[in-house]
């Protein structure tokens, strides 16, 4: 890999990881087993985006409904996943040499098992001061809960200032996802043509996002695919409106 394939990074990737299910019943396996098989290539993902030295990665791995909306069984099984991830991510060596802080957006507190809120929060206090990259992952997450919670900040903090200029600063302040940068480069596998539903996924962040979707189901999206996604959105041009 020659590093003068890789100027012009977007600053920001973000990746929708759909179809796990789907890659499961084609295979006629457990459905649980495309959750583990993506799980997977999210550690290609994140290897393949210290590689190339991205400043700042972020993965969705489930809105606030995908979490309270499914079977037990599956939601059960996904929480399993999501512990076994993290427990292996807060002892890997490439987060700490990186300098990479990671962070976990979303409502999670509330819905994942105490032996897992306790693994991420140790993440996140071991991380937090690392400055060179970001990875993020978005859990039990609904842009219009952060929408509301912002506003309602926003409200809360004006009845105390009535003099309360109200921008876009303001709200970003309040954001979960303050202090990220917006997303440069939006990636969905699963299929461009597949109706579905975003949940308003980082919504703020994404309003000028390259859209990019890849052929194949999350399972089938590992490092080589990551890095063909990179590529394409190197090869375009962001007019941003202009």
């Amino acid at each position: 890999m020659e590093k003068n394939d890789f100027k012009n990074l977007p600053r920001h990737v973000a990746i929708v990881p759909d179809g796990n299910r789907r890659w499961a019943r084609e295979k006629g396996i457990a459905e649980w087993r495309g959750h583990l098989e993506g799980a997977k290539k999210t550690k290609e993902q994140v290897q393949a985006a210290l590689d190339l030295g991205l400043e700042c990665l972020s993965w969705w791995g489930g809105s606030w409904s995908n979490l309270t909306e499914r079977s037990k069984t599956e939601v059960r099984n996904l929480f399993s996943i999501y512990e076994k991830y993290f427990r292996q991510l807060i002892k890997a060596k490439g987060i700490y040499q990186h300098q990479v802080r990671v962070r976990v957006i979303g409502r999670w507190p509330e819905i994942l098992p105490k032996k897992c809120v306790e693994i991420i929060e140790k993440l996140i206090k071991a991380t937090q001061s690392h400055k060179k990259r970001m990875l993020n992952f978005i859990i039990a997450y609904d842009g219009r809960d952060e929408m509301l919670s912002a506003i309602n900040s926003i409200l809360k903090q004006g009845r105390k200032d009535k003099k309360l200029k109200v921008d876009s600063e303001l709200l970003e302040k309040f954001l979960w996802t303050d202090g990220l940068p917006p997303v440069d480069l939006l990636i969905r596998t699963g299929s461009s043509s597949d109706p579905h539903n975003s949940a308003g996924f980082m919504m703020w962040l994404t309003a000028n996002s390259q859209l990019y979707f890849p052929k194949g189901y999350y399972p089938d999206f590992g490092r080589r695919e990551f890095i063909k996604a990179i590529k394409n959105y190197q090869q375009r041009e962001r007019r941003l409106g202009r």
